[in-house]
C-alpha cells in the first residue's frame, strides 16, 4: 500500500517487481549486443519493439511510472550504444550528440515507453494511444 502525498489517503501501489524489471533490461541488452550490429537495423528495432511493447502491455497497470522510466532510459542508452558501435563512433559524448533520443523515435521508429498512468493529463496523445473501443479517437482535438 502506498500513501498519496496530496490527500494522505492509502491506495494500492502496483508496479512490476525488481526481478521482472531486471529481466526486461537483460533482454534489451541481449537484443542490442555488439554481435547484432551486422543485422539490418530494422530487424533489431522490430525485435526490441516487439519485446518491450509486450512487456509494457503486461506491466503498464496503474501507477508504475518510476520503473517504466527506468526501462525507458535503459532502452534509450542501449540503442544509442548500439548505434555508436554500428557506426564506429568511439566518443560517448559525440554519440549522444549524433543520435539524440528524439531521433531514436522519429528516425529509427523505436517504441516510446509510456511513463505516465493512463488517466493522467500528461499521457501521450498520439495515434497509438488514443484509439477508443469504437475505433474513433478518444482525445479532443
Amino acid at each position: 500500500m502506498g500513501k498519496g502525498w496530496r490527500t494522505g489517503r492509502w491506495y494500492p501501489h502496483v508496479q512490476p517487481s525488481k526481478k521482472s524489471c531486471q529481466k526486461i533490461k537483460d533482454r534489451i541488452t541481449q537484443l542490442t549486443r555488439r554481435e547484432r550490429t551486422i543485422m539490418p537495423l530494422e530487424w533489431v528495432v522490430n525485435e526490441v519493439n516487439a519485446t518491450v511493447r509486450g512487456w509494457v502491455g503486461y506491466f503498464h497497470y496503474r501507477n508504475c511510472s518510476k520503473p517504466l522510466s527506468q526501462i525507458r532510459n535503459h532502452l534509450e542508452q542501449r540503442m544509442i550504444t548500439h548505434l555508436r558501435k554500428r557506426h564506429k563512433v568511439r566518443d560517448r559524448q559525440k554519440g549522444y550528440a549524433r543520435f539524440p533520443n528524439r531521433s531514436l523515435y522519429e528516425r529509427y521508429g523505436l517504441y516510446k515507453v509510456p511513463t505516465t498512468a493512463g488517466w493522467t493529463k500528461r499521457m501521450p496523445c498520439d495515434e497509438e494511444h488514443r484509439k477508443a473501443v469504437c475505433g474513433k479517437t478518444a482525445c479532443t482535438v
